[in-house]
């Protein structure tokens, strides 16, 4: 039944439309056509089998430059399908609802288990635990429907990403593998490229030329992209049957050869040998598609992947285009139900924050743009009214043919630009009594590499002004608050369902952020607050873990197994041995454990590398988002453990692209006994690797060891 409710001309599910929702285009032909209302509207979309979803616009209400110009009633259009680039929008005279499923010829590889549950799974952009339910006074803070979430469910004190900054991490935690094993570290490689193992950097080959292409075109509007870069020549490559080796250069020339041949210096070009027949990441199977896999429905919207970069000349066109991977990823969902072109719909749009600032937006509390002609929407209230449409989908689906769902929400604030409806700054502090970093410089103990550059301020040593400090926080609070209302949205229609004891949630971010601490600003980094994310998980049919916290060190990376332990989906043999991450379950069932808590997992990793410009101002110019692996001069490794973190910055080998530990810069110790997480100016001010030589040389070892077992063996093999 499930199979079949995803067929052309299946039975209408009929879910309730939702309010302000528009879908442009895909108009079946003949639209627009009166209808009374939307629920007429819905009744034509029904008795017509060609009709997946609908628009309704209402009678003599104008938003935005659109109104309905029949007469006899509102606009009513019927639509065979959702135009990736063009919706949803945002619009006050309109309702919009699926009434079937857009048809699709992939079939599970298993039924969903016996008596399957649901998944709600929330991801947001940038944000740290920073909120109520992390100690927070609510007169400074405001995000009430996550700490609602947190009162029903189990809050971890200390979960870290494995990597601070978006597209890694989300392909991390995302596929279950550490950074270092999906060799994805910045914003040019995705987990679909082949993986072509020991890649030359600052070398060309003089193999006989199969062809030269351009890498480009991938969807993004900005020209310099790298569009997949050396991962996507090593790709191209692996396509071509003839393709022995290849090479890209800088100018993101991608040139494949028939053979090998001899190898001379070439600054900045990158060579190396067939991706096939080899380990490579494109068979890997995500955590949304492992679910696909086992029957759910499949769903997304906003930002799951990585919305930027892209990819291009594949032959499948399913892997050119926008996102890494392209598209979002489409074998993690249902055809026709996950947002692909999330910058095209759902928009981060920019805004000042100097002077008579644009970020505060002239919207109502819910998010509705006042003056639409000459002020952009939100993209979270895109994001928003798309979730609670495919929830309303996803739950009639469930009870007319059994299939659970899977459904991945995934909000873009606080992440930069701060742009939210100006009501927020009323439940907020006013700037003047905002507060700001107790440290706001680098120490003289700590190592400048450990400082990213992308500051309001010239150097970690020369903090901005008080009133800029203050207005990065309110309104980076204020994005918290205008976010936390589109997840209260999603957590009330799901309880308006009667959804809520048959679906896990599951709430986390996809990295920290940095507030002025240290000289610190954004993400990039190591430091506590760069790697610790909220965490918080329910699952209503586990009552025991309800409204309780737990101080076990969880990973990002830990996700994946947990949804496949909890839901009883479990991997394939050949899969659940490479997964880095481990089931949090335990935690779960026995939350007050504090022997299992400290049992589970001794450290939690993180890592972050560094390709200053000027190698005498390491702390300039180093994010390394754009810059091919092969040629990081430098990484950071941390590891943290209940009582410690530790980081030793290091040389990188960009050829098998691990550490050089004999060739060490820096390193870093920072004691966290005591520390409840609640406040990120008490710890990691001042680095304490003279003063604790026999700990540091304790969690050195740890950490040598740690990444050394992590190490992918088969990426060191010698090579013809």
């Amino acid at each position: 039944a499930a199979a079949a409710a995803g067929a052309r001309g299946g039975a209408p599910l009929n879910p309730a439309p939702v309010p302000t929702l528009n879908f442009p285009g895909g108009d079946l032909p003949g639209m627009p056509v009166v209808a009374a209302s939307a629920n007429a509207c819905a009744a034509l979309c029904a008795a017509n089998p060609e009709c997946l979803l609908y628009t309704f616009h209402r009678s003599g209400c104008s938003y935005d430059k659109t109104h309905c110009s029949l007469s006899g009633g509102g606009c009513c259009w019927l639509k065979a399908q959702v135009v990736p680039a063009s919706g949803p929008v945002v619009n006050n005279c309109t309702d919009s609802a699926f009434m079937r499923l857009p048809p699709t010829t992939f079939r599970p590889l298993a039924p969903p288990p016996t008596q399957a549950k649901h998944v709600l799974y929330i991801l947001v952009d940038d944000l740290r635990p920073e909120l109520e339910t992390y100690g927070q006074s609510n007169l400074t803070h405001h995000a009430p429907h996550i700490a609602k979430l947190a009162k029903s469910g189990l809050v971890f004190d200390n979960a870290y990403c494995q990597i601070a900054v978006c597209s890694p991490s989300r392909m991390s935690f995302l596929t279950g593998r550490r950074p270092d094993k999906a060799a994805i570290y910045n914003f040019i490689n995705h987990f679909r490229q082949s993986d072509c193992g020991l890649n030359m950097g600052d070398t060309t080959l003089s193999g006989a030329v199969l062809r030269s292409e351009k890498i480009g075109n991938c969807g993004w509007s900005d020209p310099t992209a790298a569009c997949g870069g050396s991962g996507q020549c090593c790709s191209l490559c692996s396509q071509d049957a003839r393709c022995k080796a290849w090479t890209y250069t800088v100018d993101r020339t991608c040139t494949l050869r028939s053979e090998l041949g001899s190898k001379a210096f070439a600054k900045g070009a990158v060579s190396g040998v067939l991706g096939q027949n080899m380990s490579t990441h494109a068979a890997w199977t995500s955590l949304p598609q492992h679910f696909n896999n086992h029957g759910y429905l499949t769903m997304s919207t906003g930002k799951i992947f990585h919305t930027e970069e892209g990819g291009s000349l594949n032959v499948d066109p399913e892997l050119n285009g926008e996102g890494m991977p392209p598209n979002m990823d489409p074998p993690s969902w249902h055809s026709g139900l996950s947002m692909r072109l999330v910058n095209a719909v759902a928009p981060m749009n920019a805004c000042d924050m100097r002077g008579n600032s644009t970020c505060p937006v002239d919207a109502s509390i819910d998010g509705i743009v006042t003056h639409p002609e000459h002020t952009t929407q939100l993209c979270d209230k895109d994001i928003g009214n798309e979730a609670v449409a495919l929830l309303r989908l996803a739950a009639a689906n469930s009870k007319a043919t059994g299939q659970p769902f899977f459904l991945a929400t995934g909000f873009r604030k606080p992440h930069l630009p701060f742009r939210f409806p100006a009501p927020f700054l009323q439940v907020l502090p006013n700037l003047e009594n905002v507060d700001v970093a107790l440290h706001p410089t680098l120490d003289p103990s700590q190592p400048s590499i450990a400082h990213h550059d992308d500051t309001p301020q010239l150097t970690p040593w020369d903090p901005p002004a008080k009133s800029v400090a203050q207005q990065w926080r309110l309104y980076y609070r204020a994005a918290i608050a205008w976010m936390d209302s589109q997840v209260g949205r999603v957590l009330q229609e799901l309880e308006d369902l009667g959804l809520v004891n048959d679906t896990a949630v599951v709430f986390h971010s996809d990295h920290g952020w940095s507030l002025g601490e240290h000289g610190e600003w954004q993400k990039f980094s190591v430091f506590e607050h760069g790697a610790r994310v909220p965490l918080i998980m329910r699952v209503p049919w586990l009552p025991q873990m309800a409204g309780l916290r737990t101080s076990v060190l969880a990973e990002l990376i830990d996700v994946f197994p947990t949804l496949n332990d909890l839901m009883n989906v479990p991997f394939v043999a050949a899969e659940s041995g490479d997964i880095d991450g481990k089931s949090l379950v335990p935690v779960l069932q026995n939350p007050t454990d504090k022997a299992l808590s400290n049992a589970l997992k001794p450290y939690a990793l993180s890592q972050y590398m560094r390709c200053p410009a000027d190698k005498s101002k390491p702390w300039q110019l180093n994010a390394c988002l754009f810059t091919d692996r092969t040629q990081f001069p430098y990484f950071g490794y941390s590891i943290r453990t209940a009582d410690y973190r530790y980081t030793e910055w290091v040389e990188f080998n960009g050829t098998d692209l691990t550490p050089i530990w004999s060739r060490q810069v820096a390193n870093e110790l920072y004691t966290h006994v005591g520390d409840q997480g609640f406040d990120f100016n008490l710890f990691e001010n001042v680095n304490q690797n003279t003063t604790l030589p026999d700990v540091r040389h304790v969690m050195s070892e740890l950490l040598h060891q740690a990444i050394a077992n992590q190490t992918v063996l088969w990426r060191k093999m010698p090579r013809n």
